[in-house]
């Protein structure tokens, strides 16, 4: 009975943790924004890993996304990188969208 009380204690403050909701890949602004045209896959995986998003239809276009719990507001933010390659594997067009903040 005394090892159970502990437990019960412990397992009531874990259970009160709040964990942020985090999907998608990790992307860190600064990283995101050396990507340049003309950089191969190879550095772009390097960079951000593995896209969440690879689409059979087109094989040479990557996504990146990130959804996340802003922790002054408190709201999901987006943002994320569309890359699309060329023949080459070569960066060849760069979206970026809700990295500006």
């Amino acid at each position: 009975m005394r090892m159970l009380a502990p437990f019960l204690v412990l397992m009531l403050v874990t259970g009160c943790v709040r964990e942020p909701v985090h999907q998608g890949n990790r992307i860190k602004p600064e990283e995101a924004w050396l990507i340049q045209k003309g950089d191969t896959r190879f550095r772009v995986e390097q960079a951000l890993g593995t896209p969440v998003l690879k689409d059979t239809l087109h094989p040479n276009r990557a996504t990146y996304i990130e959804q996340f719990e802003d922790k002054d507001t408190g709201r999901i933010k987006t943002r994320g990188i569309e890359i699309t390659y060329d023949e080459a594997l070569r960066v060849k067009r760069i979206r970026r969208f809700g990295l500006d903040d």
